[in-house]
């Protein structure tokens, strides 16, 4: 399984360019390889093609392990600048169809369903009345303004990064209890 999500790296830990190495030093190039943003604002990553949208999926193919190695030396950097734990995840092709095919059968919500689907994240509205305005997205609740909602039921800037926050929190507790 071909998986890297890039962020800032740790104190004791490896940086992304020597777990790239590991993950992909043996692959056969030229290489396609599924980007999400993790964020929620656009990333410009002209190594890997153009600007992500927040949380868009989409495919970039490199020509050599020392192109990928320059993308994500510059994601880290990026990462690293925002102190972010997640900014990118890269998957190979393989890994992306799987983890859609999960979302479909409605296991993890993780990822935002590739390519053309990354732009149309919506959201299911678990409650609106007065005492509150609950919507669920990719399996987290949470609270944002009602305004963050556009009609169509896609997210506002504010309400993606109400949905990261409350997210980066569910991750949190679920490592808290888990470990």
């Amino acid at each position: 399984m071909a998986q890297l999500i890039i962020g800032a790296p740790s104190l004791g830990k490896e940086g992304a360019n020597k777990r790239a190495l590991g993950v992909f030093g043996k692959a056969a190039f030229p290489l396609a390889v599924a980007i999400t943003n993790k964020m929620t604002i656009t990333l410009s990553m002209p190594e890997a093609g153009g600007t992500f949208r927040p949380l868009e999926t989409r495919t970039a193919t490199f020509k050599n392990f020392d192109r990928l190695q320059r993308a994500v030396s510059s994601m880290e950097q990026v990462a690293k600048l925002n102190k972010v734990t997640a900014l990118v995840e890269l998957a190979t092709q393989e890994d992306s169809e799987a983890e859609s095919e999960d979302a479909d059968s409605g296991d993890s919500g993780d990822s935002s369903g590739g390519g053309d689907g990354g732009e149309s994240l919506t959201v299911d509205v678990v409650q609106d009345d007065e005492e509150a305005f609950i919507v669920e997205l990719q399996g987290v609740s949470f609270e944002p303004l009602r305004n963050q909602v556009r009609e169509d039921g896609t997210l506002t800037a504010g309400g993606l990064k109400t949905f990261e926050e409350a997210k980066a929190a569910a991750d949190k507790k679920s490592d808290e209890q888990g470990g």
